[in-house]
């Protein structure tokens, strides 16, 4: 059987609740291995000797980077190319940020090989051009440090990672590869039938992992990239030694989906840095913006937080009524909401990846991606709005998905004012008005998104960053950096499958932990982790779906929600086709299984759920065939136990 194929298998091996439904399984899986297991055996071939560049390098040694992940002092950032080498330096943002800079330039400019040296405040870099003397990396590093210690003591402080960096893929790489590794030890020791440990114990882990509450306290220790490897170490080993393939092959997606992410990032670097650093120089004081109120949380949050309350109240009640501690465990891993936060990884893991390779997007701060699904406002600069105005079917699909569009009147918009939901007066500096838009925005409850080219105090304070570049300085506080404004548009018209992502995720997180709580009630015999690892391959492939979708045709969901008549009589005539046909297929008297009583509550107990539109019927209806199928095949050993009772 060829590791393809074995793949598939395992994706659908927790999700086998209609037997019907297989065929159709398969393709979908056979699609989700291709796109995503073979790009990221491509990144990991090619980029393997890549990311073990700084080892060689000496910058960035092997126990500076385990020293990261496991809680000590942040390796220091750095990309080196075409004669120039992006060094991070530490404490620009601080009130000695300026006496910090000067010592750093002045230190790093009297090293011999050094043609020219340039601070971006931005990006907490020196930009150091360098010709055929140039110092070595380590030599570099430790100039600079000594520049920073000499104006105030070192603190313990998070670096921003750039695309270009090589410790955020080394880290992407090191993850793949030990969940890959996981899983090979773990289809080993299965087909051998070595011994295991109960699955219950690694209840900690996938809840370190999946709930966000306790996965802040450890990104404040650790730092969220250093967080993520390490959980994913911690997840894979502790699955190895439950030996469950299963959820290591479901994993081994997930990273190859962040791994590939994160090498179409690092190319997009390559291309952009030459023209970045024409302007690497940014001497402005570093934004600090204050949010008037808190980031309000969206669909993935409100349900993790739930799950949060949900889980130890779970596994004490199962706790206390059983007297088993592994039946505790097992309640813990069933809440854990992943396929919320796996659909919306895998939406912004693809979008962002085919941005970047397709669009020439350049993604400073990729997080803003997983903020998409709340954005509910875009205040846009003029400039970026002239002499191209966007197309009436783009605004108008933007209204439908309930995003307010805010600009200041200006000449240069002519009839392109129309277009616009709010305009405000400009200021003395248009940049000063559009920051006061987004304050105002925001301190209203909404998530702010921002198309700007000159504007960086707007830019730094909102909630997603995007900046057209031009010829002129770079808008550096972007998150995300566009050559085109129809670049900027097209990312905006993702809004809505990005919530569509987020929602189905909820809705597969509340039906794997309802699958889950069901099986755990009726005593079905399992490990705990099948609902959980079902649903976070659903929404694996859910969020791979609907980010390319909006690659291909960013007005997908516009032009499904408005069919044509004729369209829509078609398929209505096709449904009702399709069912006479399956009420002619159905047994006749006396053929059809008659449901138990735990089953029709539990089927009323879904009917309510879908009414109150917690979750959608497609949903529902695999769960209950997973239900019904499961529970018949107890039937017979249920009645023998009977029998010899």
């Amino acid at each position: 059987m060829s590791l393809s194929a074995y793949l598939t298998g395992s994706v659908l091996l927790p999700v086998r609740v209609a037997r019907r439904g297989l065929q159709a399984g398969t393709s979908i899986g056979i699609s989700l291995v291709d796109t995503t297991v073979t790009g990221a055996a491509a990144v990991a071939g090619v980029g393997m000797s890549l990311a073990t560049a700084p080892l060689r390098g000496g910058a960035v040694s092997a126990r500076d980077m385990a020293r990261e992940f496991l809680g000590g002092a942040p390796s220091r950032r750095y990309w080196c190319g075409f004669d120039r080498i992006w060094m991070e330096v530490r404490g620009l943002d601080a009130p000695e940020g300026p006496q910090v800079g000067t010592a750093v330039l002045a230190a790093v400019r009297a090293l011999p090989g050094v043609t020219a040296a340039d601070l971006n405040y931005a990006l907490s870099r020196i930009v150091v051009a360098v010709d055929d003397e140039a110092p070595s990396l380590t030599q570099l590093c430790d100039t600079v440090c000594s520049a920073e210690n000499s104006v105030r003591a070192p603190e313990h402080e998070r670096p921003l990672d750039l695309p270009g960096d090589d410790v955020v893929l080394a880290g992407r790489i090191a993850a793949l590869a030990t969940t890959g590794v996981g899983f090979g030890v773990s289809l080993a020791a299965a087909a051998l039938r070595l011994p295991q440990l109960p699955p219950a114990v690694a209840a900690a882990v996938i809840s370190a992992d999946y709930q966000p509450r306790i996965r802040r306290l450890v990104e404040r220790q650790l730092g969220p990239e250093a967080t993520d490897v390490v959980l994913a170490t911690a997840g894979a080993a502790i699955l190895t030694l439950t030996q469950n393939p299963v959820s290591l092959a479901v994993s081994v997606l997930i990273r190859a989906t962040l791994t590939a992410e994160t090498w179409s990032a690092r190319q997009a670097w390559h291309r952009h840095e030459p023209a970045l650093a024409q302007h690497a120089g940014d001497d402005h004081p570093p934004e600090h913006p204050h949010r008037p109120r808190s980031l309000p949380v969206g669909p993935v949050e409100r349900h993790a937080d739930r799950s949060a309350l949900a889980a130890p109240a779970a596994a004490a009640v199962a706790g206390a009524a059983t007297g088993e501690a592994g039946l505790a465990g097992t309640a813990l891993i069933v809440a854990a909401p992943a396929a919320a936060r796996t659909a919306r990884e895998s939406f912004a893991a693809t979008l962002g990846r085919g941005l970047a390779d397709r669009h020439a997007v350049l993604p400073l701060r990729p997080p803003a991606l997983r903020r998409l699904d709340r954005v509910d406002a875009v205040v846009i600069d003029p400039q970026v709005l002239t002499p191209v105005v966007p197309d009436a079917h783009v605004l108008d699909y933007i209204r439908r998905a309930g995003i307010r569009t805010i600009s200041l009147r200006s000449p240069a918009l002519g009839d392109g004012q129309n277009n616009v939901d709010e305009l405000h007066e400009p200021a003395d500096a248009p940049d000063t008005a559009l920051h006061d838009a987004v304050e105002l925005l925001q301190s209203r409850g909404a998530i702010v998104a921002v198309i700007a080219a000159h504007a960086p105090h707007a830019l730094a304070a909102a909630d997603v960053g995007i900046g057209v570049v031009d010829d002129q300085e770079p808008p550096w506080y972007a998150d995300l950096l566009v050559d085109d404004p129809s670049t900027a548009w097209r990312i905006l018209c993702a809004v809505p499958a990005a919530r569509a992502a987020s929602r189905r995720g909820v809705e597969l997180a509340t039906g794997s932990s309802l699958l889950g709580a069901v099986l755990l009630l009726t005593s079905i015999p399992f490990q705990g982790t099948e609902p959980v690892t079902g649903g976070a391959a659903a929404g694996l492939w859910i969020g791979h779906r609907l980010a390319r979708r909006t690659l291909d045709d960013p007005l997908a969901e516009h032009d499904r929600n408005r069919p044509h008549p004729d369209d829509a009589h078609r398929t209505l005539r096709d449904q009702v086709h399709r069912a006479e046909r399956f009420a002619l297929a159905l047994p006749r008297g006396g053929q059809l299984p008659i449901p138990t009583p735990e089953q029709t509550a539990y089927l009323a107990a879904l009917t309510l759920l879908v009414a109150l539109q917690i979750i959608d019927w497609p949903v529902a209806l695999v769960i209950a065939a997973g239900y019904v199928v499961t529970t018949d095949r107890r039937r017979p050993e249920r009645a023998l136990a009977q029998s010899a009772a």
